[in-house]
């Protein structure tokens, strides 16, 4: 569904659906950062008002973020992209050196009071970065060696997310990139080769540097003998807890320091409990219908304007798979990996980059009927 925005010429319209689900996620997520942080920041003394303030300072940045990426047109990145992955890359390496080191990883760039996560802006730039490598090398669809050169410095970008160490994160951006190149129409017999170079590469960081693998390996034996990590259990006492309506808004018991970081790797059990069955079913089809909107417009795109296409499906994809990595750790079903549920859980680095790229998604969503050439 759309609607008109404006007398410009071709009209551009507003993309209904993508814009409600969205925005109806960022605000749902910051009443309930405030419902599962309340408590803990009254035991440890900080004003609830101050807390609030500062989760709807970033959602203003957030919008902000979405409004500006709206009115730009993606292809006027297109030719600052490679120094763009050149940049991340060094910030990436510059983080060893003066970043905060927090549970023993090293992801964090803090500026006074405020913090950020590199590897959240790295996933937006390798995926318009890939995009538009793409676009102009098409023949790398059917060469395995331009292809290749063209994932070089994607891999150097993961190799470095990896060794902070952030796994999940280093496996969520390869799996985006996997994704977008099936959706580019790279032959499936050409992913295998990707593949193997990223399961060298993790088996050359793991004979380097083993003890950076043994809080992975303890969670993957853990989860493989069927035996649930401890936030996993208490999530899932939240999640039954709640059963069909949830407990109502404020009233999660799990959240009162029985289930460490509820306000962000595991909000969506601290949604379960308070809201039930029905409120993560709403919330899994906020999800549903970005996904489907996503890959409507990437789809229309696709003969016409490949770039849109690709930065579509990357986008869609990066919303898609961090969602279902964060509810299905949340249910059990894939060990713990710390990453946030897009748009909802706490988080100013993540949920700006995410406003961001659907900013951009939006963007493409409004010129799905505009056909002219990008170059």
């Amino acid at each position: 569904m759309y609607f008109s925005a404006g007398s410009e010429k071709p009209q551009r319209r507003i993309d209904f659906w993508l814009c409600i689900s969205t925005f109806a996620l960022v605000l749902f997520g910051a009443i309930m950062v405030y419902s599962a942080t309340f408590y803990r920041y009254d035991l440890l003394g900080i004003s609830k008002f101050k807390a609030f303030l500062k989760e709807i300072i970033r959602l203003i940045i957030g919008i902000i973020a979405f409004v500006i990426a709206r009115k730009i047109d993606p292809k006027n990145y297109r030719k600052y992209l490679k120094y763009a992955m050149y940049l991340i890359i060094a910030v990436l390496g510059i983080l060893f050196l003066v970043g905060l080191k927090s549970y023993g990883a090293i992801r964090w760039l803090k500026f006074g009071l405020l913090s950020f996560q590199p590897s959240e802006l790295a996933k937006i730039i390798i995926i318009l970065y890939l995009a538009n490598e793409l676009y102009e090398e098409r023949s790398a669809l059917k060469n395995p060696v331009k292809l290749l050169r063209i994932l070089a410095l994607p891999f150097v970008t993961i190799l470095l997310i990896a060794i902070q160490p952030n796994y999940s994160m280093a496996l969520i951006i390869a799996a985006i990139i996997f994704g977008m190149l099936f959706f580019a129409g790279v032959k499936v017999i050409y992913l295998v080769l990707p593949v193997i170079c990223s399961l060298l590469l993790l088996f050359m960081l793991y004979l380097a540097a083993p003890e950076k693998f043994s809080h992975v390996e303890n969670r993957l034996k853990s989860f493989a003998s069927g035996e649930k990590h401890y936030q996993v259990k208490q999530a899932l006492i939240a999640i039954a807890e709640g059963r069909i309506a949830g407990k109502g808004i404020g009233k999660s018991t799990q959240k009162y320091l029985y289930l460490p970081m509820a306000e962000n790797d595991f909000i969506f059990a601290i949604i379960s409990e308070e809201l039930g069955f029905l409120g993560a079913l709403i919330i899994i089809l906020g999800y549903t219908i970005i996904l489907l909107r996503g890959f409507s417009v990437s789809l229309r795109h696709y003969d016409a304007n490949y770039f849109y296409s690709l930065t579509g499906s990357g986008i869609t994809l990066m919303i898609f798979v961090v969602s279902v990595v964060h509810i299905g750790v949340n249910l059990g079903l894939f060990p713990p990996t710390g990453q946030a549920l897009p748009l909802i859980s706490m988080g100013g680095s993540s949920l700006m980059i995410n406003l961001f790229a659907l900013g951009i998604l939006e963007h493409i969503s409004e010129k799905v009927e505009d056909y002219e050439s990008i170059r």
